[in-house]
């Protein structure tokens, strides 16, 4: 009988893909934030594909390679992602039909919208001769397919997977960040029509990276709160950094290639004590619920607050900004608890077998 691979958590990891997840909040609900910009914060996405490597490789490895587990891994992927995604969706949905019936003259039609769902249920990217997707409802939404497409390319090849060959991987994947980051001047990204290649490259590079890393340094711990906090304000500072505009591509490159995987060998080893552990784990908890409802949850205040309330643009407004992370958080929370958790116990009850007991 196969016996799973011992499970480790990664409390340093969650507290930088919150950290990560909270920076590009402020990217895509600027009103709440004033004068507080994170210019590079869209990098989170690259390390959040780094970090994805790192735990799959550790946590479904040893399975995959066992053979048997490719169609269980793949649904396991999807039942993990897919109920936050529909609901992230379904916000937009409420804010775009917001828009169709008060503004008939605006940016959204009902064909736009209906266009939107359709495809944004199936994943389906914005390919040229596509008006919008999911996207258009959920901006982060553009970044699942491509890490559930590295997901099962890992699943798929890991049995001829040597260290060659995903270096090899790395290298060719390593080649298409660097000419996306020349060819459009920066790595933000991925999610237009013309620009699939360039999400493929950033999800193959990191990703495949991450599962390099592990292969490398595993499952190595070490307590140490401080080396742990470094790495997370290490993540914030980066993510936060407005290099000029000759230096970006290569601040950038350094970052993506460098950077964040030396930043995950470290975070990857240090851990918290308990009581920050607590914290990182809970924040990492809720960071793919604040990741994936933030937009179009800013997108109803707006709706809320037009013509009724002015956000100031100084500083001052930054406590609206504290206001609208504190109420994602807690409400990334309650729906864990009371919508994600239960709606995944379901269908994993429903679509993934019952594992037989250890006699």
């Amino acid at each position: 009988m196969e016996v799973a691979q011992p499970r480790r958590a990664f409390q340093t990891l969650d507290g930088m893909r919150g950290v990560g997840a909270f920076l590009v909040v402020t990217r895509h609900v600027p009103m709440f934030f004033g004068p507080f910009k994170a210019p590079e914060s869209f990098l989170a996405v690259d390390l959040f594909y780094l970090v994805s490597g790192f735990v799959v490789a550790h946590a479904y490895g040893q399975r995959l390679k066992a053979g048997g587990f490719f169609w269980d891994f793949f649904k396991t992927r999807l039942i993990r992602l897919y109920p936050l995604y529909a609901f992230g969706l379904g916000l937009g949905i409420i804010a775009a039909s917001y828009s169709v019936i008060t503004d008939p003259a605006g940016w959204w039609t009902p064909y736009k919208l209906v266009e939107a769902i359709l495809t944004g249920i199936l994943m389906i990217p914005m390919f040229p001769g596509l008006q919008t997707n999911g996207t258009a409802l959920d901006g982060p939404v553009w970044t699942l397919l491509p890490e559930l497409i590295a997901n099962m390319v890992y699943a798929a090849g890991i049995r001829v997977m040597t260290l060659g060959v995903l270096m090899a991987i790395v290298v060719l994947c390593g080649a298409g960040v660097i000419f996306a980051e020349f060819h459009y001047g920066s790595l933000d990204v991925g999610f237009g029509p013309t620009q699939q290649w360039a999400a493929l490259a950033r999800v193959g590079f990191s990703f495949f990276a991450g599962v390099l890393l592990f292969r490398f340094f595993g499952d190595r711990k070490i307590d140490s709160a401080l080396a742990s906090w470094a790495c997370v304000a290490i993540l914030a500072l980066a993510l936060a950094y407005n290099p000029s505009d000759d230096l970006t591509p290569y601040y950038e490159l350094a970052l993506v290639m460098v950077g964040f995987p030396l930043l995950l060998v470290m975070a990857g080893h240090f851990e918290p004590g308990p009581r920050v552990g607590r914290i990182f784990a809970h924040i990492g908890l809720v960071s793919y619920g604040v990741y994936i409802v933030h937009q179009p949850l800013g997108n109803l205040a707006r709706i809320a607050l037009a013509h009724r309330f002015a956000i100031p643009g100084d500083a001052s407004g930054l406590i609206y900004g504290a206001a609208f992370l504190a109420f994602l958080v807690a409400f990334a929370g309650w729906l864990d608890k009371a919508y994600d958790a239960p709606v995944r116990k379901l269908l994993r009850a429903r679509f993934m077998p019952a594992r037989p007991k250890a006699s």
